[in-house]
């Protein structure tokens, strides 16, 4: 999930479509979310089950800021059950909600207000922010649609924020050449300053030449149909998502593309491993 509210519309029933999009995964990248999961965390999986098998997750409601997201615990709630972690959403939220889970013995609590989505380890005092674990999925998965990410230019769309700034380090790990658009240019010059990374100051001239994009903007309808080619990959993390509705259809089998499900599992997986 980047920056940009979630909608009760997107979260409702999404656990019921996790077998298909699953699916839709393996046929993309040739991994599943759970297998993206363990290797963008690049943890080993006897490991993890070992340590998911053993550790109570609770998952808290909280109402500050512009309030609940209907079902969006559940949600949560869903794919946390389908990677295999013992969840239970509490009936209290807020403070009352973070007592009841500790109460009821839980490890690790999930829960998001307006500023941050977080997974706390209690045993281990660690914090992961969907940030971080969605940038380190997206980049993984990415990797794995184009058989690798070394050497490969790949087009960062606002790199300044918390997602695309992420983004960037691990594009950078995993070898790619990265080029950032960023509206706030004195920010990102700021930001990327002796990170050996190239800023595009015009975005619809930078999309007709690169062909790897990872879109961590809010901003709609900033991809357009002239922009994808049949070598265009994305990873789109970013919602709403930048596509215009007569591009999406050209890149489907070409997009990673979802609003929780890469990224909380990759938090469960990192907030696990010690």
């Amino acid at each position: 999930m980047a920056e940009g509210r979630l909608t009760e519309e997107e979260v409702t029933g999404l656990t019921d479509k996790l077998t298909n999009y699953d699916a839709e995964l393996i046929l993309k990248t040739g991994f599943s979310l759970r297998e993206i999961a363990l290797r963008s965390a690049e943890i080993n999986e006897k490991k993890v089950k070992k340590a998911i098998n053993s550790k109570k997750v609770a998952v808290i409601r909280i109402t500050s800021g512009l309030g609940i997201i209907e079902n969006f615990t559940e949600a949560i709630k869903g794919i946390l059950n389908y990677i295999g972690s013992d969840v239970f959403i509490t009936k209290e939220s807020d403070v009352a909600g973070l007592a009841e889970g500790l109460e009821k013995a839980c490890d690790i609590a999930f829960l998001a207000d307006d500023k941050r989505f977080v997974a706390i380890n209690f045993p281990l005092k660690k914090v992961i922010d969907n940030a971080e674990a969605t940038a380190a999925g997206y980049v993984f998965a990415l990797d794995a649609m184009v058989k690798g990410l070394k050497q490969r230019e790949v087009l960062v769309i606002g790199g300044a924020g918390r997602v695309g700034w992420n983004a960037v380090i691990f594009l950078k790990k995993r070898g790619a050449k990265v080029a950032v658009f960023e509206p706030v240019q004195d920010k990102a010059r700021s930001l990327f300053r002796g990170y050996n990374i190239c800023l595009e100051s015009n975005l619809d001239e930078a999309l007709k030449r690169y062909k790897l994009v990872f879109d961590a903007s809010p901003a709609k309808d900033i991809i357009q149909l002239r922009h994808i080619t049949p070598e265009t990959f994305i990873a789109a993390p970013g919602r709403p998502i930048g596509l215009t509705e007569e591009a999406l259809p050209a890149i489907k089998k070409r997009l990673i593309h979802d609003v929780l499900q890469i990224g909380v599992s990759v938090m469960l997986i990192m907030a696990v491993n010690k």
